[in-house]
Order: C-alpha cells, then structure tokens, then sequence
C-alpha cells in the first residue's frame, strides 16, 4: 500500500474523530476547538490532493475567519443561569 493512501485514512479517520468530538462535546468552546481541528485536517486533504491553493483558502477563511467568528459570537453572547439571572 502507498503511503499516501495511508496518509490519506489516517488524516481522515482523525477528522472522523474530530467531527465526532465537536458533536457530542459539552463545552461549545471545546466544539470551536474541534472544529478548526476538522477543518485544519481538511486543508491537508486538500495538500494530499495536490491542490495547495484550496488549502490555502481553507486555512484562511474557515480556519481564520469563520472559527474566529463563533468565538467571538460566543464571547460576546450573554450567558443566563437556570434563575434567569445573568452570570
């Protein structure tokens, strides 16, 4: 077997696992965490696949951009005890 096949199962049974954890995590920071973890592990398919450009742009907008966006969505929410009382 080449090692780019088996490159290739292993980069994608870790976003397996990382899509997994983003699922069922209990902390959504945690899941933000996870998710710029899947979406890293993405743009090295993208190298795998000879198509650096794509993973350029994944690493930028997914990664810098959109990730950054739901931390900061999620920094600036107001969170609410089980009282109704803000914390």
């Amino acid at each position: 077997m080449e090692m780019i096949v088996v490159l290739f199962w292993a980069i994608a049974s870790l976003i397996l696992a990382s899509a997994w954890a983003v699922v069922n995590g209990n902390d959504i920071v945690h899941a933000v965490v996870w998710l710029s973890a899947v979406f890293l592990l993405t743009a090295c398919l993208f190298i795998l696949a000879d198509a650096e450009f794509l993973a350029v742009i994944q690493v930028l907008v997914y990664v810098g951009a959109i990730s950054v966006v739901i931390i900061f969505g999620i920094m600036l929410t107001k969170r609410t005890l089980k009282g109704g009382e803000s914390a």
